[in-house]
């Protein structure tokens, strides 16, 4: 339905006898909440959802509001569990504002009975042996830095209809905040309470907005957080690092989505009636279509873990069944002034999923790091569903009001949050757009990347374009030596054991970087690429005792000490001498940080990773030197 059909407004009371599906959002410590109401429609692709593009509009016109599956991050490839749920899609016919007093006033607070309860997938205890497993057997192994694992809520809410939604939904705008969106959405089948912390997009007038939240402080009951408390949080290595590998993992999303770059700001506080939160902003600017947009950043490492495709591979291995709208994205389609489309999205956490029979699930999960705490991450999740499942059971009656609020601003909190991103890559920090940082080594040569299931690949080439060079990303299974007239070549990271000689991508990447040796080709390798090449010289690649996924250490880089970020399980050992290459290693553990000779350079750190804080120039001054080499 186009938007200028649009009625001047939808009347609380015809949204709670009515029929029509509705949606109800207030955005952040918003007043009012805007209520959109229209007709449902089922889509299968992103591609389907209604968008009137190039119609003139204004900053507040919504044509579509979706409830996207998380079994649609199929559309990038990857995997998942699913029942084959639809986007749901209500196209919005009628749109209004209410103050918040005056909805407050207005819906039921009609008590909500469940059958036997909520009973969980897994208990307490069987969860923890879980994130044991994952801690040990993923991480553990080389297959990514972190993971989110959910355990699944299951309750029927007796005689279920829209009043006991409309009351869930008033207790919670009474009990949260802080939320990024408090939402119902209900599309004559389904219904969607949710009070999410987490902007997933947003996009307006060309601007990308992302927003990664990550470490989690949680509060004890009924009482207000204290300065000690608060700063001991905020000096945790684990929840600081845990931060750090959400936003490299959006970097590598933003890399893809702003062909200029954009800028991080940061690090925040986000303060919620049971937790507290810390943050980023990501911005950039983009002339990418919004839909496009909106699958490249499916889904966010808050709710997957890193890297995402292998992540996912992980999310499914350990969850039983589908994740129905858990963890995806309630996102709003509209368009500006100019009829440029815009998109505003809320990532489905903490949210309710009411079937129109009552049928009730709800899903959290915990971020886990290979030095989480089962037992204590356990304990995050309950805290992160804790504020939801009271406004089912327990609903609040009178509006709470943060008593811990004016510590945020303390001026020593303030301090210790902004000494996060000392030792951080100045890179990301400033204005990438308005930085130029053209080599001339490297302007107008050729670089092809081999992504090997690492989006780090995109934001190595993100910076590598910014130096002048002219990229290109192919996967491993797709390269072909032969037929690549690149300049230089670069064989990129990824999770996986290298040793493991019946892996396929392992295979590949021998033959791979055998044929680049034997070529004399320029090449630079990575983090897995760089131990595929010490293997093909000779060396013994390890398991660490202890992996280094998500780490920031200091190295003697071939005499220079640099702080740099590590996301690795397994390194090369130091071995005799190899004639033509020079080898930086640690003394004590004789861990190979990186080589160098006249056709290649490798890297077991991440110079691309927002933990390496001289990442472009120890990256361009790499490149420099393999392209200024003759042949």
């Amino acid at each position: 339905m186009q938007s200028s059909s649009l009625s001047s407004s939808a009347p609380i009371e015809d949204i709670l006898h009515g029929t029509d599906p509705f949606v109800m959002i207030r955005r952040g410590a918003d007043e009012e909440v805007q209520i959109l109401s229209g007709t449902q429609r089922l889509c299968h692709s992103l591609a389907d959802i209604q968008r009137n593009v190039g119609m003139q509009g204004s900053d507040s016109v919504v044509d579509t509001v979706c409830a996207i599956p998380f079994s649609q991050i199929h559309e990038r490839g990857y995997a998942a569990h699913t029942e084959h749920e639809p986007i749901r899609c209500i196209d919005i016919a009628r749109k209004t504002r209410v103050h918040l007093e005056e909805l407050l006033a207005s819906v039921p607070s009609d008590k909500v009975e469940l059958k036997n309860g909520i009973q969980f997938d897994m208990t307490p205890e069987e969860y923890a042996k879980v994130i044991r497993r994952i801690i040990d057997d993923e991480i553990g192994q080389g297959e990514g830095a972190n993971f989110v694992v959910a355990n699944t809520g299951r309750g029927q809410i007796v005689e279920m209809n829209r009043a006991k939604a409309l009351s869930i939904y008033r207790s919670l705008l009474l009990s949260e905040h802080g939320s990024y969106m408090t939402f119902l959405f209900f599309d004559g089948e389904k219904y969607l309470i949710g009070a999410s912390p987490e902007r997933h997009l947003t996009v307006q007038h060309r601007e990308v907005t992302m927003n990664p939240i990550s470490g989690t402080l949680r509060k004890k009951p009924d009482q207000p957080v204290t300065r000690e408390e608060l700063l001991a949080f905020l000096r945790d290595d684990k929840e600081i690092l845990e931060l750090f590998m959400v936003l490299d993992e959006e970097l590598k999303m933003m890399s893809q989505m702003c062909e200029s770059g954009g800028t991080v700001e940061g690090p925040f506080l986000k303060n919620m009636s049971r937790l507290i939160h810390t943050e980023y902003l990501l911005r950039g600017h983009s002339d990418k279509p919004a839909i496009d947009l909106l699958r490249t950043s499916m889904y966010a490492p808050t709710v997957t873990g890193s890297p995402v495709g292998n992540a996912c591979k992980v999310v499914k291995k350990y969850e039983s069944g589908s994740r129905g709208y858990y963890s995806s994205a309630l996102a709003l389609f509209g368009r500006d002034a100019d009829g440029s489309e815009n998109l505003d999205s809320a990532i489905t956490i903490r949210t309710a999923e009411i079937d129109a029979d009552g049928t009730l699930a709800v899903r959290a999960g915990a971020t886990l790091v290979r030095n989480s705490d089962p037992e204590s991450e356990v304990k995050e999740t309950q805290a992160k569903l804790s504020a939801l499942i009271g406004s089912i059971l327990d609903p609040v009656r009178n509006r709470v009001v943060p008593s811990d609020e004016l510590l945020l601003s303390d001026e020593e909190v303030l301090k210790v949050l902004r000494e996060r991103n000392l030792d951080l890559s100045p890179y990301f920090l400033e204005d990438q757009e308005q930085v130029h940082n053209t080599l001339e080594a490297v302007q107008g040569k050729t670089i092809t990347i081999i992504d090997n299931e690492d989006d780090f690949c995109h934001t190595l080439g993100h910076m590598m374009t910014s130096m002048g060079a002219e990229v290109r990303v192919v996967s491993f299974e797709e390269y072909d030596c032969a037929s690549d007239d690149a300049d230089l070549v670069v064989v990129g990271p990824g999770p996986g054991d290298p040793n493991n000689e019946q892996n396929p991508k392992m295979k590949k990447l021998r033959h791979v970087v055998r044929e680049l040796r034997a070529s004399g080709k320029k090449f630079l390798a990575v983090c897995l690429g760089h131990q595929i090449l010490c293997r093909e010289l000779g060396m013994e690649v390890e398991q660490q005792e202890k992996p280094s996924q998500g780490v920031q250490e200091e190295i003697n880089l071939f005499g220079k000490r640099q702080l740099v970020g590590f996301y690795n399980t397994f390194s090369a050992r130091q071995k005799e001498r190899i004639p033509g290459v020079q080898m930086s290693c640690d003394k004590g553990s004789k861990r190979v940080h990186a080589l160098r000779s006249d056709q290649f350079a490798s890297f077991q750190f991440h110079p691309e990773s927002v933990l390496t804080k001289n990442g472009l120039q120890i990256l361009g001054g790499a490149l420099t030197d393999l392209l200024s080499k003759a042949t």
